[in-house]
């Protein structure tokens, strides 16, 4: 991206965030995993495209074809955890962050890349799984690890 200062996220970091949970105690984390294990839901393709940003600081992709399956999923997974008492969300907006960005140097040349970006369409993304990932944010960059997977039907 041109015109701006910051960190690109990582190709092996990319990932739609179906329910952020935050930290949770070893016992809450047993019973989140035990009602993951309770969604039926058959897998799906996905395409993506559109970009956007949250303000100045994030650029983000948006989820162009399958986005009501994406959706579809998020609300089981809500409703699941919802009976062991972690809050529904309110809001949820499926995208995938790209870019985190910590100074804009040229606003003309950044929203000229945003335009040029605004083309893509990806080609088709199988989604056949989902997973219960860890963050762990450091200087360099999160590190993702996955601790829980949940294969789609």
């Amino acid at each position: 991206m041109r015109g701006i200062y910051g960190k690109p996220v990582e190709k092996e970091n990319f990932h739609i965030t179906l329910k952020f949970i935050g930290d949770v105690q070893p016992n809450i984390f047993e019973k989140i995993k035990e009602e993951l294990n309770n969604i039926k839901y058959n897998k799906f393709s996905i395409k993506i495209g559109n970009i956007g940003t949250f303000g100045d600081r994030v650029v983000w992709m948006d989820i162009y074809e399958g986005y009501e399956d994406i959706i579809n999923l998020h609300n089981l997974i809500d409703e699941q955890l919802y009976k062991i008492k972690i809050d529904k969300d309110y809001r949820f907006s499926p995208h995938i962050t790209l870019y985190r960005v910590k100074e804009i140097l040229n606003k003309k040349e950044f929203r000229e890349s945003i335009e040029k970006l605004s083309k893509y369409i990806s080609d088709d993304i199988l989604i056949d799984k989902f997973y219960i990932k860890q963050s762990i944010l450091r200087p360099q960059g999160p590190l993702y690890i996955n601790m829980a997977e949940y294969k789609l039907l």
